[in-house]
């Protein structure tokens, strides 16, 4: 899979975002601000991957090409830096797929809640299920 087009694309609206962020005017919707600040750093994080996977893909190549070279010494080098590519550019296009999944909206969110059903048998579940729901909504409400 070609990663190059995401990250150019992500690139582009990085831009966007940071143009977005020298405006005034934004900063005085709060909850605009820091949207915008969050997907500046979630953006700028999957560039700065997609760039050290690129040249980690250009340096690989050059090293290939040193091995075709007459200098055993520099052949030798090379190799070794290969290994370490090899293993490295894997690495990196795992984590770039992972960042192109769209981040879950309660993902921002900073609150966590377990609620389990106890002893009780069905009038516990039912109970905890208007619990869940309860609270949910209550969330939702306050944003």
């Amino acid at each position: 899979m070609d990663l190059r087009p995401h990250i150019e694309k992500f690139a582009t609206r990085m831009t966007e975002v940071e143009n977005d962020l020298g405006d005034p005017k934004v900063f005085e919707n709060n909850r605009r601000a820091q949207e915008l600040g969050r997907e500046y750093a979630r953006l700028k994080g999957l560039v700065a991957k997609g760039e050290e996977l690129f040249k980690a893909k250009e340096e690989l190549e050059e090293n290939r090409e040193l091995i075709a070279g007459n200098d055993t010494e520099m052949a030798e080098m090379a190799q070794e830096e290969i290994s370490r590519l090899e293993a490295r550019v894997p690495e990196l296009e795992r984590e770039l797929q992972f960042g192109l999944v769209p981040p879950d909206p309660s993902d921002s969110r900073n609150t966590i809640i377990e609620i389990r059903a106890g002893a009780g048998g069905d009038e516990s579940a039912l109970f905890t299920g208007d619990l869940f729901r309860m609270y949910t909504r209550y969330a939702d409400g306050r944003g």
